[in-house]
């Protein structure tokens, strides 16, 4: 061997579960470092990987040479690095499924292979050959090798391919695909506690990793922390990180942040584009940046030298990914801060039970922001019994469309209450804002035949499908499958098709006819879809432009709006009805979010809540702005089943097209399980087997789901035991397995 000669493990962002090992020609060595970017070719492939580690010995017989370094730099450090180690052992991953969510996408660059017509001197015999060659000249004689391989699946593309190059009738291109660098940059014209900001700077000036929790009421001025801890750290010479639950959401505190930091402000989420997405990675990398502000995804933000992380409305179910790569953004926030060595701010007016807890036990530092900035008092917040308003409230109209003009829920009757609606009328006649919640999009929760109790549902989902009035069509909101809506019961043919339940888009036509001479805006899905069109909403609602808001959660999120005086929520306990350990505190958590938006400016907020359940403990605790009392309460239930934070949970799901085969599967893998329990002592001391069971939503975009549950005190032996449990996992191109550990949603 050469002296000079090295190798490279080198981790492809993919699936791909191994690490793979390349030569690093002699001319390259001292351009590839660990954490950069190479071209490294794969089978018939060339394609991208990052450098895990630098080796002096070739740990298996042959190594083919690397291509070509990509970067002048590294992309990722030493931190991000350790930090990736971490979440593939946690949440056990392959390291290139975690590199693959770490990384932008326009980070990957593959070869496209070509597949080009030469002059054809031989004709071939074989059907194959044939229909190859007839694809070719139909295109042009040129066609990508992906697109004959879809077209003609199934069969030896790749051998016909190379036999018919071997007789020069073809010839096969590879080229890399170009990478755009958007030039651009991205700027975004985007009363406190003493003792939080000092407690606070006294960590940032001593340096040191702590996680503080902000408990501070909604308006008591968090954010206004946030940003005096930030130029602290930046005054050091560091570099800040903030979270947020939905980046379109808080324009006002990208604004806060430019005045602070102008020029100097980094963003990272989906919503960019592929290129200002890579652009921004660099701008960061560069060190061009002080302050990173991003969604769930921005935890990986290639920040050097971090002197501070800040994860706010910590309690935000939109920190956990459900799709992937399961992993929870505060959480990982948090383990980052500690690779870092730096501080960790959670901020909520509602935090998760988990995170509370964590302040008992003495592993997190609390601090406590009781009042509103300026002594602004809260709001106060009454109760509406929905079982008593029955008689009293006034009829919806009714409404032009066939598919909504039959009316026979007597739910939505009392959509509006009698009360809800005087204050409303007060509050736009007082010429304040009002804002409307209920936690459900579209017109109505599905359609109902009156005959033979016929509803619609999706083929696709064990859901129902929602009515959406202004389009006529009826959706579902898991997989998006759509059809025209009709009265016509498909059952019994009869025009009886009935709308049953509410949406957002019913509320806001309910209100136009009470008011007929009232702004009227909504904020859901459904409204929101173009690019901007979040952003452009909220600072219209801001500049008082509306005079009433319906919504859905989206409106609970960090928006400070100091017009608005009224919140009503409608059907406020829907949440509470969830096959879920965790609707109760959820329910707090929206409500007392969306509390939390009136009374912000000079006049007090009043908060109505429309409810069936109105002795509930957590509408009880929610009126007294009594979130100790909830925590208390709620804790209470929990600790007596070892549910979070007093036990752990990893949730093991399959999944399949074929209901009867995963059910199967399911029962089969759980007696295995329970074999394997039974073996190890400490298996069966710490850890509880709860299932198979199919899942609540059991059939999700046309795949059958069972669910098996693990449960126990600590999270080390359900993590090794989940593993072990992966090696017994049906094995099989239809059926799949997801690993949840710590799982959010049960549904």
């Amino acid at each position: 061997m050469h002296e000079a000669e090295k190798f490279a493990r080198v981790i492809v962002p993919s699936p791909l579960r191994d690490t793979l090992v390349y030569s690093i020609p002699p001319p390259l060595i001292g351009q590839i470092s660990v954490g950069s970017r190479v071209l490294v070719p794969l089978q018939k492939r060339t394609v991208t990987g990052v450098v895990w580690e630098i080796l002096s010995d070739n740990p298996i017989d042959r190594a083919k040479p690397m291509i070509a370094p990509l970067d002048e730099r590294p992309i990722l450090d030493a931190q991000l690095l350790k930090l990736s180690r971490w979440i593939s052992r946690y949440y056990l991953a392959s390291l290139g499924e975690v590199l693959a969510t770490v990384l932008p996408p326009n980070s990957r660059r593959e070869s496209k292979r070509m597949v080009v017509l030469k002059l054809a001197l031989t004709e071939p015999q074989d059907e194959l050959s044939q229909n190859i060659l007839a694809e070719l000249r139909q295109r042009k004689g040129k066609v990508p090798v992906k697109l004959l391989m879809r077209k003609f699946s199934g069969q030896n593309v790749d051998r016909v391919l190379a036999r018919l190059e071997s007789l020069e009738i073809v010839e096969i291109e590879e080229h890399l695909a170009k990478q755009r660098r958007k030039k651009d940059d991205l700027y975004f014209a985007a009363t406190h506690t003493p003792t939080a900001d000092s407690t606070i700077a006294g960590r940032i000036n001593s340096g040191g990793f702590e996680t503080f929790l902000m408990f501070g009421v909604t308006g008591s001025g968090k954010t206004e922390v946030y940003l005096r801890a930030m130029e602290r750290v930046r005054e050091l010479g560091r570099r800040c990180l903030i979270l947020i639950p939905e980046i379109s959401l808080t324009p006002q505190l990208l604004d806060r942040l430019n005045a602070r930091f102008p020029g100097r402000v980094g963003v990272l989420h989906s919503g960019l584009t592929g290129a200002e997405r890579w652009a921004q990675w660099w701008r960061i990398v560069g060190g061009a940046v002080d302050v990173v502000v991003g969604a769930r995804s921005a935890v990986f933000a290639p920040v050097p030298n971090l002197g501070l992380i800040v994860v706010d409305e910590e309690h935000d179910p939109s920190y956990k990914q459900e799709e992937g790569l399961r992993y929870n953004g505060r959480d990982v926030a948090i383990v980052r801060g500690k690779f870092s060595d730096c501080p960790v701010i959670l901020g909520s007016a509602t935090p998760a039970l988990e995170s509370y807890e964590n302040c008992r036990q003495g592993r997190y530092r609390l601090l406590e922001m009781t009042k509103r900035v300026e002594a602004r008092p809260l709001p106060t917040i009454e109760t509406i019994d929905l079982r008593r308003q029955s008689q009293k409230t006034p009829e919806p109209p009714m409404m032009s469309s066939a598919a909504a003009s039959r009316e026979t829920s007597s739910g939505n009757r009392r959509l509006i209450s009698e009360p809800l609606l005087e204050a409303l009328t007060k509050n736009l006649q007082d010429g304040h804002q009002t804002l409307i919640f209920l936690n459900r999009r579209g017109f109505a929760n599905f359609l109902q035949c009156t005959l033979c109790g016929y509803v619609w549902r999706c083929p696709y989902c064990s859901v129902t499908l929602t009515l959406h009035f202004k389009h006529n069509n009826l959706a579902c909101h898991h997989c998006d499958f759509r059809r025209p809506s009709s009265e016509i019961c498909p059952e019994c043919e009869n025009p009886t098709l009935a709308n049953v339940g509410a949406g957002t888009e019913q509320i806001e036509q309910l209100l136009q006819q009470f008011a007929p001479s009232a702004r009227i805006a909504r904020m859901d899905r459904d409204t929101t879809t173009t690019r901007g069109s979040q952003e452009s909403l909220i600072r219209r609602w801001g500049k008082g432009e509306f005079d009433i808001l319906v919504g859905t959660q989206m409106v609970t999120k960090g928006h400070d709006v100091s017009g608005v005086t009224l919140v009503g929520a409608v059907l406020a306990d829907l949440s509470f009805n969830l096959p879920d350990f965790r609707a109760a505190e959820r329910t707090y958590q929206l409500l007392s979010q969306v509390a939390g938006r009136s009374g912000r400016g000079d006049h007090p907020g009043r908060v109505l809540i429309q409810t069936y359940a109105p002795e509930h403990y957590a509408i009880q605790y929610l009126i007294n702005h009594d979130y100790k009392g909830f925590f208390e309460m709620e804790a209470g239930f929990r600790r007596e089943l070892n549910y979070p934070p007093f036990g752990r949970l990893i949730s093991l799901r399959l999944d399949g097209p074929k209901m009867e085969e995963v059910e199967k599967q399911a029962k089969s893998w759980t007696a295995k399980l329970r074999e394997l329990q039974a073996q190890e002592a400490n298996a069966r001391e710490q850890i509880e087997i709860l299932g198979p069971s199919p899942a609540p939503i059991e059939k999700l975009r046309n795949r059958y789901r069972w669910q098996i549950l693990l449960k126990g005190k600590q999270s080390s032996p359900l993590i090794e035991f989940a593993k072990r449990a992966r090696q017994f996992a049906p094995q099989g191109r239809n059926t799949r397995l997801h690993i949840d550990v710590d799982p959010y949603s049960m549904l």
